[in-house]
This record gives C-alpha cells, sequence and structure tokens, in this order.
C-alpha cells in the first residue's frame, strides 16, 4: 500500500501561509499606529487596526485550507490574490513607483499562474488505491 505524498507542494506553502499569518498579526499588534495603504487612500484612525487584521485573517484561512487541501482555498486564494494586485496597482498610481510594490505584484502574479497549473488538487477526489469487495461479493 504505497501511498504517493499528493500536494505535498501546497500543504508546505499552506504552513507558510500559517506562520506569515501570525508573523502579520504580531506586527500588527507590535505597531498599532501603522498607517495601511489599501486601494490608492492610506488607513487611518480608530478603524485601521481592525481593518489591518483582514490580512492575518485571511492567511490563516488560506494557510489552514492549503493543508487540507480544501476547494475553497484555492478560491480564497486567487480571490485575496486579485484584491493584493489590485490594491497595489492603486497605491502605485497613487503614491507613485515602488519597487517592493512591483516586486509583490510580480510575484502574486506568478504564485496565481501556479495556483491555476495546480488546481487538479482542490477539485479532483484522490483515487483510491485499494478497493475492498462489497460482503456480498466475498461469499460466492
Amino acid at each position: 500500500m504505497d501511498a504517493k505524498p499528493t500536494g505535498v507542494d501546497i500543504k508546505l506553502m499552506g504552513g507558510l501561509f500559517l506562520i506569515i499569518g501570525a508573523v502579520d498579526l504580531v506586527i500588527i499588534v507590535l505597531f498599532p499606529s501603522y498607517a495601511l495603504k489599501l486601494f490608492g487612500t492610506t488607513v487611518t484612525g480608530p478603524l485601521s487596526f481592525p481593518a489591518k487584521l483582514h490580512s492575518p485573517a485571511v492567511h490563516l484561512l488560506i494557510g489552514y485550507g492549503f493543508l487540507w487541501l480544501r476547494p475553497w482555498a484555492w478560491g480564497l486564494s486567487l480571490a485575496y490574490g486579485g484584491f493584493g494586485i489590485v490594491s497595489e496597482a492603486m497605491n502605485q498610481l497613487a503614491f507613485g513607483f515602488h519597487i517592493l510594490r512591483s516586486g509583490f505584484m510580480a510575484t502574486t502574479i506568478l504564485f496565481m499562474a501556479y495556483l491555476i497549473w495546480r488546481r487538479h488538487l482542490f477539485v479532483e477526489p484522490r483515487p483510491v488505491t485499494t478497493r475492498q469487495p462489497p460482503v456480498s461479493e466475498g461469499w460466492r
């Protein structure tokens, strides 16, 4: 009964997303005055703290979903990648060109392409390697 490991790459990425989510949360708690830039605006004031919590929450959800190859994690990660790309493009227009924003956008596009290529891990049922005959077939 040799079980081939399937989706180890995605599961490792899930672990990385869990780490990123935890680090995001620690940074947000340690630096509550950081003003997040979203869609060409700067989020400040009392609502900035809950607005910043979307990032660790989504990263933790994606991490969990990737670890267990949940179909919703694939869609969530692509949607969140698109959210990040549009937000950073608008930040580029509003605040000027920045190499880190451009690098984030490029790597996010590559990551999304990789996820689209690996989509079958999230939608296809895993093949059954051994089949047990039903009880009625066992007594012939």
